[in-house]
């Protein structure tokens, strides 16, 4: 299943022969007859439209909570509105008229722990900072959470739970893995913090849907991109790619993304991917 040099790399990182082989097989990508846009489309397309059907509150001060994922004594969600909904909003582009307008349907993805919310809600600086910081302590397990994020992007590790709907289910042996060698990230469970992003990908999504003209979500804009581009952080931050090409992704259009190229991930992230 790999060579002996190959495998010599992660024993040196404290990966057991057993642990190895039960990663591969989680986090490999499926063989499928189709891409994996086409595969992640329809099942993003349902979760956006679930999403938006989600009641809010009259106002920013007096927002709903859509709780979506326990995880030990955290939980998981969104308020409604968020605050690009207010009216007076006026930093989002509309793509088919150029115009600056809100986006009706945006949410705030909150992580609770202990029923107290946690007052910080993570920018992209600090999430970036958050996963920096994890290349001095674990570049197996920074290299783990790299390939998870990809999986979540197209949507890989969702499942209809018992209502129907569509929810993350990060396998179990993955997890565990995480939390053994990752104590936390940003102050919250390595886990709090997967799913946590999770739900500012769905309203990234949600976002594209609304503003882009593009309502079938058949691209990669919204969760893809946004989840690809960390996974083109983690890239860098394992020495598999240059940090300079990773920053001058970021001055070409559409600005503020630099997300991998699905492609060439084999060529990040070998043990994990068995065909794109």
């Amino acid at each position: 299943m790999h060579s002996s040099a190959i495998f010599k790399y992660y024993q040196s990182h404290g990966l057991s022969e057993s642990v190895f082989n039960e990663l591969v097989k989680e986090l490999s990508i499926p063989k499928r007859n189709v891409s994996l846009n086409k595969y992640a489309q329809p099942i993003r397309f349902e979760m956006v439209k679930e999403a938006i059907g989600w009641p809010k509150g009259p106002s920013q001060t007096n927002r709903k909570t859509q709780k979506l994922y326990y995880i030990g004594n955290y939980y998981i969600g969104v308020e409604k509105p968020g605050k690009e909904a207010a009216v007076d909003y006026k930093r989002c582009t509309d793509y088919l008229t150029k115009e600056k307008t809100n986006n009706p349907n945006d949410m705030l993805p909150v992580i609770y722990f202990n029923n107290s919310k946690n007052e910080k809600n993570f920018n992209f600086m600090e999430i970036f900072q958050g996963i920096e910081l994890l290349m001095h302590s674990d570049l197996i397990a920074l290299e783990v959470l790299g390939m998870v994020l990809f999986r979540i992007a197209f949507v890989l590790d969702h499942k209809k739970d018992n209502e129907g709907s569509y929810r993350l289910n990060v396998s179990p042996t993955v997890m565990d893995f995480l939390k053994k060698r990752i104590p936390d990230v940003l102050g919250v469970s390595v886990e709090a913090f997967i799913y946590y992003l999770e739900t500012l990908a769905l309203n990234e999504d949600v976002k594209y849907f609304t503003l882009h003209n593009n309502p079938e979500l058949k691209l990669d804009a919204g969760r893809v991109n946004t989840l690809s581009t960390l996974v083109n952080l983690i890239a860098v931050l394992i020495n598999r790619k240059s940090l300079a090409e990773f920053a001058g992704n970021f001055a070409r259009l559409p600005v503020g993304i630099a997300p991998i190229q699905k492609t060439k991930i084999s060529d990040y992230f070998p043990l994990f991917v068995s065909e794109v």
